[in-house]
C-alpha cells in the first residue's frame, strides 16, 4: 500500500477532526478524503438498513452485474 508523509501542523488538523477532512493538492484540486471512523449517526443508518426488508447484494453480486453492463 502507498502512503504519504503528512507534517505536523496536517496531522494535528487530521486528529482534531470530528469527521472527514477533505484532502485538496496545491491547486485547489479534489483529492479525497480521510476518514475518522464512525459517526453515531452513521452507525445509527447502519442499524437502520439492517433492520430494513431492502435486498442486499454481495460484492462480487455488484461486481457481475457492473461486469454485464459492459457486455451490452
Amino acid at each position: 500500500m502507498q502512503h504519504i508523509v503528512v507534517n505536523d501542523e496536517q496531522a494535528r488538523i487530521i486528529r482534531q477532526s470530528s469527521g472527514s477532512v477533505e484532502i485538496r493538492d496545491a491547486s485547489g484540486r479534489h483529492l479525497g478524503y480521510i476518514a475518522q471512523g464512525f459517526t453515531d449517526e452513521d452507525i445509527a443508518l447502519a442499524r437502520q438498513r439492517l433492520a430494513s426488508s431492502e435486498p442486499r447484494y454481495t460484492t462480487e453480486q455488484v461486481l457481475d452485474h457492473l461486469r454485464s453492463l459492459d457486455e451490452s
